[in-house]
C-alpha cells in the first residue's frame, strides 16, 4: 500500500519522538522509552521531505521508457507538456492529441496521486 510523505512522517514521529522531556530540543534520552529529540526529528523530516520531493518531480531520460501504457507527463519542449503513454510495440508516445517519436521527447515523469 502506498503512503504519502505526511503519513510516513507521522508514523515515524509517533514511534521516535520523545514526549516526556520538558525541553524536547535538549532531550538527554534518559526518559523511559525516549528515542530521538524532537529537534533532530524535525531536521530529519525536512531533509526527508526535500529528497522525496526531488524524487517525485524528477524528469526521466526519454530513452528509458516507463511501463507499457502507463500514463506519465512528457515534455516535448520547455513549457510544453502532455499526458501520454508509451507503447513499446509501436515505439511511440501516444497522447490525446496524437503521437510522438521517442527522440521528440525531452523527458517524462510519473503522475503521482
Amino acid at each position: 500500500m502506498r503512503t504519502t510523505i505526511k503519513e510516513r512522517a507521522k508514523a515515524f514521529c509517533e514511534k521516535n519522538i520523545c514526549v516526556d522531556c520538558g525541553d524536547r530540543k535538549d532531550c538527554d534520552r534518559g526518559c523511559m522509552g525516549c528515542c530521538i529529540p524532537t529537534f533532530s526529528v524535525l531536521e530529519w523530516l525536512i531533509q526527508f521531505g526535500k529528497s522525496e520531493r526531488a524524487e517525485l518531480t524528477r524528469w526521466h531520460d526519454p530513452n528509458i521508457t516507463p511501463d507499457d501504457n502507463k500514463p506519465v507527463i512528457i515534455c516535448t519542449s520547455p513549457g510544453i507538456y502532455y499526458i501520454a503513454a508509451y507503447d513499446k510495440q509501436f515505439n511511440y508516445w501516444f497522447t490525446g492529441n496524437g503521437s510522438f517519436y521517442r527522440h521528440e521527447i525531452l523527458g517524462w515523469r510519473e503522475i503521482h496521486e
